[in-house]
């Protein structure tokens, strides 16, 4: 199961959900086929209820823990055989190409480093934001009711906020991490964080992994297109214009 935030125009609205990839490339709102998944069930007041179960925020389904998440699973199952079937409407399952995707974790509860050094939560940029500081990459574990990590994404630490990626996954990803920053590549395999405990981590934080030390990238100008490159997503940033010499250090 993949999470992420989006949000779409909707007539002169604006719809901002959580979202799971399907099998078919589209994505799924997951609180509003809830609501019709209970309607058909014959549910009292399925809005409402959908919104507790399943609701519109990963940071809200962090913070219900394991059990919201085994609730997303099943949602999740009912959106794949309803898409399989060919019968799934638009308004409860875009195209990618008709969202914006935000980080996944838009606010956190809390930001900070593995060194515990807090960052600005209110300071987290997503997919096509501006970098203001050298890239940096590395993963951020999102916390869960009882303290563990509820998933992973990319993240790269930015000055006094941070980058997140889009997608969230729920276990250790595997293989590589790949950066390229205009025409430079680096590469680190996720086992560069073999045996990194994790401190007890609160509901909706997002807690920075150490970022692995790598050979310093040449100077790069303002604009440079950054590219983290991991098997669940493909994270595209720029270069802004404070960061005048980026190095990874």
């Amino acid at each position: 199961m993949i999470l992420g935030t989006a949000t779409w125009a909707e007539g002169p609205a604006e719809r901002r959900a959580l979202v799971a990839r399907l099998d078919s490339g589209r994505v799924a709102d997951l609180n509003r086929i809830e609501a019709v998944r209970l309607r058909k069930l014959g549910e009292g007041d399925p809005d409402r209820l959908a919104e507790a179960l399943v609701p519109p925020s990963l940071r809200r389904v962090l913070e219900g823990g394991p059990r919201a998440l085994a609730r997303l699973r099943q949602t999740l199952a009912y959106a794949e055989k309803w898409d399989r079937r060919g019968t799934l409407p638009e308004a409860l399952a875009p195209r990618l190409a008709a969202i914006d995707l935000l980080p996944c974790l838009p606010r956190p509860a809390v930001l900070r480093r593995a060194d515990g050094g807090c960052l600005d939560r209110l300071r987290v940029a997503g997919p096509g934001g501006l970098l203001d500081a050298p890239p940096r990459p590395t993963l951020a574990a999102l916390g869960t009711l009882g303290g563990q990590a509820g998933g992973y994404c990319l993240a790269l630490e930015d000055g006094e906020g941070a980058a997140l990626g889009a997608w969230m996954i729920l276990v250790w990803p595997e293989g590589h991490l790949d950066l390229r920053a205009g025409t430079h590549r680096r590469r680190i395999p996720f086992g560069a964080w073999e045996g990194l405990e994790l401190p007890i981590l609160r509901p909706g934080e997002a807690l920075l992994l150490p970022p692995p030390r790598l050979k310093p990238l040449p100077d790069l100008e303002p604009g440079t297109s950054l590219t983290l490159q991991a098997p669940f997503e493909t994270l595209t940033l720029r270069l802004g214009l404070e960061a005048l010499h980026p190095t990874v250090q």
